[in-house]
């Protein structure tokens, strides 16, 4: 970085817009990690940073390979797989993978700033667990029918269900008169997908998108209770879950995305012994997945596809915008109140705002990660 883009200090008006000479060099000092580190100070209000505020690695003791993780996030790897592979502990890799999450959901947000929705959307439920298989949840998606874009994914808790023995069902009950959490239910978490897919058709264009769901109870009560306007632009069309999931299918873009999280991502395998631990570090994980899924991994891989499609490109992104953003993704710090058109969902995560069962504590946030 040759200069401070901008003040640090979100109460700066620094922070927001630049002009002319704002900031003046105030000296260097000396890091473990990195070397000789310029310092600056902001002539508006005054507060002192450095060229190492504008990293990702900022506050972090140890470099470690962003891409590394990537690649084996998205691979089925686990947490004790990339501390063996990388030579740090587990928490370094954990506090790594929450920054590259922030990284990715800022990164999306950018991007799916420009798309002019040109298709319509699929909704469903993808079903997993946290801590224990006593306390399932249920992962509300969003994507593009045709593109098979990943806009968004929503965290919703559940309680048990199928067949159990008498001392399951005693054990559950248990459960369910002493869960310490503030429960978000299918039906909040839909609210925030239509919230989304009603904001996608606004920047559009179009007259009406159609949504696809499947018969869920829960998402036809929350299209009951939408206003006659957003009935009007946002139309529910739902398909029986049990109809054959191939291509012609209407919801086979979000099945796809259910097969592709079973397959390459650990916390999510059938019968899985990498099962999550905390919520957040689940929903960070499947962030990451989300920016691979979207701006990275090819679209088609056959021979009548053409080098560079990805998902984001077939939902409009122009590869050039992509390109440039995923630049810097691994080396420049994103900051949260820069990107107000993060979606409810992510912006719940960035502030870890999303609890765990049974957890006795909030997760921790570092303050950094506000500004």
């Amino acid at each position: 970085m040759k200069y401070p883009p901008f003040c640090p200090h979100s109460d700066c008006h620094n922070y927001q817009s630049t002009t002319g000479t704002w900031y003046v060099k105030n000296g260097t000092y000396q890091s473990f990690r990195t070397g000789k580190v310029q310092r600056y100070k902001c002539l508006a209000c005054g507060a002192g940073f450095s060229t190492e505020t504008f990293s990702i690695d900022y506050y972090a003791k140890k470099k470690v390979s962003y891409k590394i993780i990537t690649e084996h996030l998205v691979t089925c790897s686990g947490i004790r797989d990339l501390s063996r592979i990388l030579k740090v502990s587990c928490g370094t890799i954990t506090n790594r993978i929450a920054r590259l999450a922030r990284q990715s959901m800022a990164v999306s947000a950018n991007l799916c700033s420009s798309i002019k929705l040109a298709e319509d959307l699929v909704a469903d439920g993808f079903e997993s667990f946290v801590k224990s298989q006593y306390m399932p949840n249920n992962i509300n998606i969003l994507t593009g029918k045709d593109s098979q874009f990943w806009f968004v994914s929503d965290y919703a808790h559940l309680s048990r269900k199928g067949r159990m023995t008498k001392y399951q069902k005693k054990h559950n009950e248990d459960i369910k008169k002493t869960l310490n959490v503030n429960r978000v239910t299918i039906y909040k978490s839909f609210q925030n997908i239509v919230r989304t897919a009603l904001d996608l058709q606004s920047g559009s264009g179009k007259e009406m998108v159609k949504l696809y769901t499947d018969e869920h109870p829960q998402y036809k009560r929350v299209m009951e209770l939408t206003s006659d306007y957003e009935k009007k632009v946002l139309k529910q069309v739902c398909i029986n879950s049990k109809k054959v999931r191939n291509l012609s299918n209407p919801l086979f873009s979000v099945n796809y995305i259910d097969r592709e999280i079973r397959k390459d991502n650990s916390d999510h395998v059938r019968e899985t012994v990498q099962f999550a631990r905390n919520t957040a570090n689940c929903m960070d994980r499947l962030a990451v997945y989300r920016m691979y899924h979207n701006f990275i991994k090819p679209y088609r891989i056959n021979k009548t596809s053409y080098f560079g499609e990805t998902h984001g490109s077939r939902a409009g992104i122009s590869k050039e915008i992509i390109r440039k953003e995923l630049k810097t993704m691994y080396t420049r710090r994103r900051f949260l109140h820069k990107h107000w058109m993060l979606n409810i969902a992510d912006r719940k995560l960035w502030c870890r705002v999303i609890s765990t069962p049974f957890s006795r504590f909030a997760d921790y946030l570092p303050g950094y990660a506000l500004a």
